[in-house]
């Protein structure tokens, strides 16, 4: 008889050969790893990879004032924008995918499925480009430089990102036994009201790993601001590697460690909004008792 925790939903607890087996795979595994590994070092260090004149010019102060703190700063404020932009789509869009009303359920369905068609890279450039056409955002609002390349950079982020967080959301929400909103429908509440008081927290609660996966997403989709010469990491980068020439790879390997970083402070920022949400939330609790009003009996009391 095997132990709770030795099993799992897709297969049995390993028995004593198939835990040797499985530890000798693992073990020829990481050999063959980390000799990989070094053999991409000792190819890198005989091309002078790490020879500390190449590191240096990146790593300047001057260099880190002026080009990878606004880079950093720019990126982060791009993500930002762009996340809030892609929940609020995504809230408005996911209802509407299970609205009742049948042209607000069609037109949302349309967006989620024409936008999360096209590659994000070429949303932004369409759209960067189209304006520069038009110059509705230089001639008539003013906006040029920078403001007008993060503005088509969040727009993009938002824009396919809400299509993608909307069918995250649908998800979610079809993924909840029927009796959490019926017991709503039983106890007099509107539609609304059981999508806002019950069905809503749930969902929250239960697709955060999904938009915390999503979210990281978007992070690294700042960098696409390089096809519009915005200033973010991947960009300024570039910019680094053509000013030092011999470091070009240096810097991309700085860029991608701060991404790296980024990307897992995010991580951890989001798994502890999820473990205090799960603590606040009163939501499975409340929608339990409604269950057990329409059931005849209350919450805890064992009358059937």
């Amino acid at each position: 008889m095997t132990r709770p925790n030795e099993s799992t939903v897709l297969f049995d607890a390993l028995g004593p050969k198939g835990r040797q087996r499985s530890l000798i795979a693992s073990v020829i595994s990481a050999v063959v790893i980390l000799g990989l590994l070094a053999w991409a070092a000792y190819g890198l260090a005989g091309n002078g990879f790490f020879e500390s004149s190449r590191w240096i010019n990146p790593l300047d102060a001057l260099v880190v004032e002026t080009t990878w703190i606004p880079a950093i700063i720019e990126t982060l404020k791009a993500f930002a924008l762009g996340s809030l932009v892609a929940i609020f789509l995504g809230v408005i869009v996911g209802f509407g995918r299970i609205s009742r009303f049948l042209p607000t359920r069609a037109a949302s369905t349309v967006y989620v499925q024409f936008f999360r068609s096209l590659p994000l890279v070429l949303l932004i450039w369409i759209s960067f480009t189209i304006d520069g056409y038009f110059g509705f955002t230089a001639d008539v609002l003013g906006w040029d430089g920078d403001t007008r390349r993060l503005t088509f950079l969040v727009l993009g982020l938002g824009i396919y990102n809400g299509a993608i967080l909307a069918e995250i959301l649908r998800a979610g929400v079809a993924a909840l036994p029927p009796g959490q909103a019926m017991a709503g429908y039983a106890v007099g509440l509107s539609h609304g009201q059981v999508q806002r008081l019950i069905v809503l927290p749930q969902v929250l609660r239960n697709m955060l790993p999904a938009v915390l996966a999503q979210l990281v997403i978007l992070l690294k989709d700042t960098s696409l601001g390089y096809v519009i010469t915005y200033p973010e990491l991947l960009h300024s980068a570039n910019i680094i590697g053509r000013d030092y020439g011999n470091s070009f790879l240096q810097a991309l390997i700085i860029a991608a460690l701060i991404y790296f970083v980024l990307a897992y402070a995010l991580s951890k920022v989001v798994v502890y909004a999820e473990r205090r949400l799960r603590k606040k939330t009163a939501a499975p609790k409340a929608a339990a008792q409604l269950e057990s009003v329409v059931a005849g009996g209350t919450a805890g009391s064992g009358v059937i």
